[in-house]
């Protein structure tokens, strides 16, 4: 069951990854046949720069939902795959200590009796 799982998370990062570099392929394929365009039709306002733009911000964020810019997990932690799951443990750990002081609490304190 464990390796079915596992299995299931290793080929869904493998898909991921390869729906975001045929995104990048298709920005790259886009954007260089709109600056041809903009070339041979004279230049004058660079109008690709809108898309270029616009497109590139979103191809970032696409890379980040990926944790493919690792600093990115280092300056917003709560951007890496795995912060969720060490909140959760660190809150139930901490649910667990503090149950426990309580526990302790009311077996010292003569007045609780």
């Amino acid at each position: 069951m464990a390796d079915n799982q596992t299995e299931f998370k290793v080929r869904q990062r493998y898909n991921n990854l390869r729906e975001f570099y045929r995104h990048l392929t298709l920005y790259g394929v886009v954007n260089l046949s709109l600056i041809l365009i903009w070339a041979v039709s004279g230049g004058g306002y660079f109008w690709p720069i809108t898309v270029l733009v616009v497109w590139g911000v979103v191809i970032g964020l696409h890379a980040v939902s990926l944790g493919l810019v690792p600093i990115i997990d280092d300056i917003f932690p709560f951007f890496s795959s795995d912060w969720e799951e060490q909140q959760v443990k660190k809150m139930l750990k901490e649910s667990k200590s503090s149950k426990r002081e309580d526990k302790d609490e009311k077996k010292t304190d003569p007045k609780s009796s």
